[in-house]
């Protein structure tokens, strides 16, 4: 079963504005990761610059503005993936950071998502602008200084 079948997430779509994306758009995120270097399990944030924000109990405006002041933060629209083989939801970054426990519940181990644009119903995909969900906390790529 597709990760986006899970009830809970039915559920959450159901009072959600949102758009599931074939899994090619995925992939496309898997792909970027996959050129990133890695610890057997995950993103070795040890080479990469980032900053983490823990997840708190009852997420509210101080978690909101940590997280939008990310890169991914920047963007309107999240891409929630749970594997480069599964479809995808595609959602406001606000609404997906607030449940991001609720999205990623059920998806065990850390999980990326990334930011989206959408210009003329065209969806812009910012694999670099990047997160990591891993409980208890969420890192973000940030981008390097010149």
């Amino acid at each position: 079963m597709s990760y986006v079948e899970h009830q809970h997430i039915k559920e959450w779509l159901t009072q959600h504005e949102h758009q599931i994306l074939d899994a090619e758009y995925s992939k496309s995120l898997e792909s970027y990761l996959d050129t990133l270097p890695w610890d057997p399990s995950r993103i070795r944030w040890s080479d990469i610059p980032h900053q983490s924000v823990q997840i708190p109990d009852s997420p509210g405006v101080n978690f909101l503005h940590e997280c939008l002041n990310t890169t991914m933060g920047a963007h309107e629209f999240t891409m929630i993936t749970y594997n480069g083989s599964d479809r995808s939801i595609l959602c406001r970054t606000e609404e997906a950071l607030l449940d991001i426990d609720l999205l990623y519940g059920r998806a065990p181990g850390p999980r990326y998502f990334c930011g989206v644009d959408r210009v003329d119903e065209q969806i812009i995909l910012h694999s670099q602008d990047f997160g990591e969900y891993d409980i208890p906390k969420l890192t973000f790529r940030i981008a390097e200084r010149s």
